[in-house]
């Protein structure tokens, strides 16, 4: 079986989580989703520091998925100084990378964390910004502010089946 890893990241509050879970969602069963939060905050209790345990959980999980399922979905802020090799490693790996970043300003990132009930505030936020942060691989798409959910996901979907 030939595995699609899409790789989705962004800052807090900039929308990463919900296109991963709507894409698990469409596309359905046997569809591994990956987070970053789920690996680091709720499975390892571990903070969010250069060389954590999660790095190579969320390695390992994703790397489980490859030729068992036909997309493995990795999201999370996954700053690039602390994530960029296991991510690059990753993509290596996998048949076919779509890699996506929100590029979105930091008032849309609070908008956004307003509408939702969180443990951290807007210094938290402020504090784990990290603007522009791209992989800087080829074809990582930027998806911007002005995107609703629907388009989103019909932009992955078309990419994930388009046969080239």
């Amino acid at each position: 079986m030939e595995t699609t890893l899409v790789i989705i990241r962004g800052n807090s509050g900039s929308g990463k989580t919900t296109l991963a879970q709507a894409l698990q969602r469409r596309v359905g069963h046997h569809t591994l989703l990956v987070s970053q939060d789920v690996v680091r905050r709720d499975m390892l209790m571990s903070h969010d520091y250069p060389g954590n345990i999660s790095i190579g959980l969320i390695e390992q999980i994703a790397c489980y998925g490859l030729g068992r399922v036909p997309v493995v979905i990795v999201e999370g802020i996954l700053a690039r100084n602390r994530y960029g090799e296991m991510l690059a490693r990753l993509s290596q790996s996998f048949p076919r990378v779509l890699t996506y970043y929100f590029e979105v300003s930091f008032a849309t990132t609070l908008a956004r964390h307003q509408k939702r009930h969180r443990d951290f505030g807007v210094e938290d936020m402020r504090r784990w910004w990290l603007p522009h942060d791209t992989l800087g691989v080829a074809n990582e798409v930027l998806i911007d502010e002005q995107q609703d959910l629907t388009t989103e996901v019909q932009q992955v979907m078309t990419a994930m089946y388009d046969c080239d």
